[in-house]
């Protein structure tokens, strides 16, 4: 029940910006510039920050999955905010930090899971950051989006890390191209490629 759930979820987030597409402003490529407000950053820069968010939640918070909130994962692998879910056995319970340009987190409200569920989360948390590929080093062994991400236009796309997947951690880049929706896995584990 939970993993048709996680995949439910993630697919959601992942479908959600299958359509997204922006033209680059009069003046300049907007890769660089767009959500000028905010940092662009990889998946793991904001780690740390989520982590020890979590941890003011629940001191056992284990994390098992990262994504972008929003459709904005850009050709280099960054995006302006990540989320970090974490599950806490001791509150069985799972939440969600939002971290924005690597520095800002805000965590999100929990929510009650069943046991069976907590203790899949829990055997499926991922492994520690520094064993896993960032975004811009999967987003790297991708072939279709990476392309459809560096072509005309500026495009951009969803990204999720988790090891609820099939097959451990792994990452899921998904775009449109060519008026169909493209979907590419990496193992995220690092020399796992």
């Amino acid at each position: 029940m939970l993993t048709v759930l996680v995949v439910l979820v993630c697919a959601a987030a992942l479908l959600s910006g299958c359509s997204r597409e922006e033209r680059e402003p009069a003046g300049g490529p907007a890769r660089e510039t767009t959500a000028a407000a905010g940092r662009w950053s990889t998946a793991l820069s904001g780690v740390e920050e989520a982590s020890e968010e979590a941890r003011r939640w629940r001191e056992d918070a284990l994390l098992y999955a990262i994504a972008t909130p929003e459709p904005a994962l850009d050709a280099r692998g960054r995006s302006p905010a990540w989320l970090y879910t974490f599950v806490s056995p001791s509150a069985g319970a799972v939440a969600s930090v939002e971290v924005r340009g690597g520095e800002e987190a805000r965590r999100l409200p929990g929510q009650r899971l069943p046991e069976p569920d907590i203790q899949n989360l829990r055997r499926n948390a991922l492994p520690p950051p520094g064993r896993l590929l960032d975004s811009d080093e999967a987003l790297r062994e991708t072939q279709r989006v990476r392309e459809v991400l560096s072509g005309e236009g500026w495009r951009t796309a969803s990204a999720g890390l988790d090891s609820l997947s099939g097959g451990g951690p792994v990452w899921i880049f998904a775009t449109v191209g060519e008026g169909r929706r493209l979907e590419e896995r990496v193992p995220a584990v690092t020399g796992a490629s």
